[in-house]
């Protein structure tokens, strides 16, 4: 992705602040991934903002805090589009700063939208997590043989500490290029001690009779039940529906969104075309070499895609485990609490 002259600009004025890590950099690299990595890493960022800002002569600290807000997000987006969690924690902290008492000191205010970030972390990320682990074992029995796709924190979680409780299960982890994510949680799995088989999504059919749970997890969940996660997903929800396998989401409610999305290519971020031309370790895999250059032809490379309600059994969230027709009352739960709203 290249960035425009203006996002340039901010990153030379972010590059002379030495305490703050440069979040956007993170993501546009590949070293943040993960909707819950990048949210953590962009709110510790604001709080490094929030503590080093200064309010300028004749500025209030509300207005012109919430314009800088904006503009480091704007920086953010250049490096890589928003995930819709970390739209929501966006929304949670521009609306802390605008409830903030007129009669409070400079201090004051940052020392409470610092702690207003640390309980949202605290709270809608890390606790949740753990909810969302105690209830998902609920469901592991022994002898069970588990799929998951790519990686995702909140499956890797429930399957070791569901391992930890001495539970006997099988993990089939499927994964697909170009990322190939799954070999970093085949890894974490195996030197944890748990029994694993790693294989390829094209597989996907010939293994699905084995399987007696998948496991996904989710970037958001849409009000009309529609989950939106990394591509391939959808593809391992609808096999496993047709072989009458549970489908199970494992999903973070504060990532859960207002939207209504019906397929992927209306709405979705694109990723470098380039690396689906080529095939890691396969010199001889040459095909595309130079498709730039070739005449009506363009490479799609979809980071998310959308899978409909109809093929999931159930989403674990920290509000308990709920069908997805039931995803609307979460989120007008969370507009009462006011927590993005």
């Amino acid at each position: 992705m290249f960035l425009t002259l203006g996002s340039l600009l901010v990153l030379m004025k972010e590059l002379t602040n030495p305490y703050r890590p440069i979040a956007g950099l993170q993501y546009l690299s590949g070293n943040i991934s993960g909707s819950n990595a990048r949210c953590i890493a962009m709110l510790q960022a604001f709080q490094d903002a929030i503590r080093d800002y200064r309010v300028p002569p004749e500025k209030t600290f509300v207005r012109d805090l919430t314009a800088k807000i904006s503009s480091y997000v704007s920086f953010l987006i250049e490096c890589r589009p928003l995930c819709i969690s970390m739209g929501n924690a966006i929304k949670f902290l521009k609306t802390r700063i605008a409830k903030l008492p007129l009669t409070l000191s400079e201090s004051e205010s940052k020392a409470s939208l610092h702690s207003d970030i640390e309980r949202f972390i605290n709270e809608k990320i890390i606790l949740a997590d753990k909810v969302i682990v105690k209830h998902a074992v609920t469901k592991i029995r022994d002898g069970d043989v588990l799929l998951t796709y790519g990686l995702s924190s909140a499956v890797e979680m429930i399957l070791l500490h569901a391992h930890k409780l001495g539970k006997q299960f099988r993990v089939i982890i499927v994964d697909s290029r170009p990322q190939l994510r799954g070999k970093i949680l085949l890894r974490r799995l195996v030197e944890k001690g748990l029994s694993c088989t790693y294989t390829q999504i094209n597989a996907l059919s010939y293994i699905m009779h084995e399987v007696t749970r998948v496991f996904l997890g989710a970037s958001s969940v849409l009000s009309n039940g529609t989950v939106y996660s990394g591509v391939g997903t959808a593809c391992v929800a609808m096999i496993a529906h047709s072989f009458r396998v549970p489908v199970l989401v494992c999903c973070e409610a504060y990532k859960f969104s207002e939207r209504v999305q019906l397929d992927s290519i209306c709405s979705n971020e694109l990723g470098d075309p380039e690396v689906i031309s080529k095939v890691l370790g396969r010199e001889d895999v040459n095909y595309l070499d130079g498709w730039a250059n070739t005449e009506n032809l363009q490479l799609l490379n979809l980071i998310y895609d959308a899978t409909p309600s109809d093929y999931i059994s159930m989403i674990v969230t920290d509000y308990g485990m709920v069908p997805p027709t039931s995803v609307p009352v979460i989120v007008r739960e969370y507009r009462r609490e006011q927590l993005w709203i």
